[in-house]
């Protein structure tokens, strides 16, 4: 008789009487992610050791080797492919059901987890995220910010109950729900003592000259970037020549380098008030990316990302008037 992949767990448990434990489960899955003891048991929050032994001990329990050792990525076997299948499954099963019941007890208690771009994150997202705290001090909130890959694939993932994000790659996944939000003109800026500086409208040619501090950009938006970059041949998305995930650390690098960046105004309010950065008049009005929520069909929103999502929506407004004036402002003709 031959076993498939699922039956030799099964057979193996049937034969005695196994206690696996809920962090044996999330141990051996944080194993298979990382290909790495130590990162995994970093990731764990408890020392390589410990980490070891709870692996040691499952595999002793079922009596066979889960992982292979022997390479410098720790890799499963045929068992431990079997199991990771099981565990997963298990793993967002119990999840799933630990998220229900905390819909069912309302805001008081539980946790929110939100994903953000971040473009939206600091035009809106995490002042209504400051607010709900506020309001709500005793949910749990746990907050991701990146670029609009990431937050599709954490909603996708079930990491978060909601993504707030660039919409445009979301709208072609079968699994994901979208709600528009907003749209923000962008702005080509870059520092004061910029090369470009002095010639406030400069050509495609001029700014294709220097460095692209940005997040991958979708292909739908690719053509209208400017800077030095790359087109991914898969994809077709714009892979600038300095990629971030994380706006603080573009406004920091353009503001130290010739490098050029893309922002919403509001995100370097400040910088233009001091005359840090300055605005280049490159094809306004330019690119207004359509940020918007994320979330999975078939899966109820909970009130907590209702509470955020109504947040958010009151944010924009004043977010919407604030960046039309700071276009009017210090965009140059």
């Amino acid at each position: 008789m031959v076993l498939t992949s699922n039956a030799l767990i099964e057979s193996i448990c049937c034969e005695k009487l196994i206690v696996i434990t809920y962090r044996q489960l999330q141990h051996a899955l944080s194993l298979f992610k990382n290909g790495n003891f130590t990162r995994a048991a970093n990731q764990a929050n408890i020392s390589q050791s410990a980490f070891s032994r709870s692996i040691g001990n499952l595999e002793a329990d079922l009596g066979v080797t889960l992982f292979d050792r022997e390479h410098q990525t720790v890799t499963p076997t045929r068992y431990g492919e079997a199991f990771i299948r099981r565990a997963a499954d298990i793993v967002n099963n119990t999840e799933e059901l630990r998220r229900e019941i905390d819909l069912m007890r309302g805001l008081n208690v539980g946790e929110f987890c939100v994903a953000l771009g971040m473009y939206p994150a600091q035009v809106s997202g995490n002042a209504a995220l400051g607010k709900m705290i506020r309001d709500f001090p005793n949910l749990r909130y746990r907050a991701h910010t990146g670029n609009w890959q990431t937050v599709n694939e954490y909603v996708l993932n079930r990491t978060v109950d909601l993504g707030f994000a660039a919409i445009e790659a979301a709208t072609l996944e079968d699994g994901l729900s979208i709600e528009k939000v907003s749209e923000h003109q962008m702005v080509v800026f870059c520092r004061k003592e910029h090369p470009l500086a002095t010639n406030r409208k400069p050509s495609r040619a001029e700014l294709d000259q220097f460095p692209l501090v940005s997040i991958r950009v979708p292909a739908g938006l690719a053509e209208a970037i400017p800077g030095q970059s790359d087109i991914d041949v898969e994809s077709g998305h714009l892979v600038p020549s300095v990629e971030i995930d994380d706006f603080s650390t573009a406004r920091m690098l353009v503001s130290q380098s010739n490098a050029i960046g893309a922002a919403i105004p509001s995100q370097i309010e400040s910088e233009l008030e001091s005359g840090e950065l300055i605005l280049l008049n490159f094809q306004n009005p330019w690119i207004a990316p359509v940020h918007g929520f994320i979330f999975l069909k078939n899966r109820t929103i909970s009130p907590a990302a209702e509470v955020f999502m109504e947040t958010v929506l009151k944010f924009e407004q004043t977010a919407r008037e604030k960046n039309k004036s700071l276009i009017e402002k210090y965009l140059k003709s």
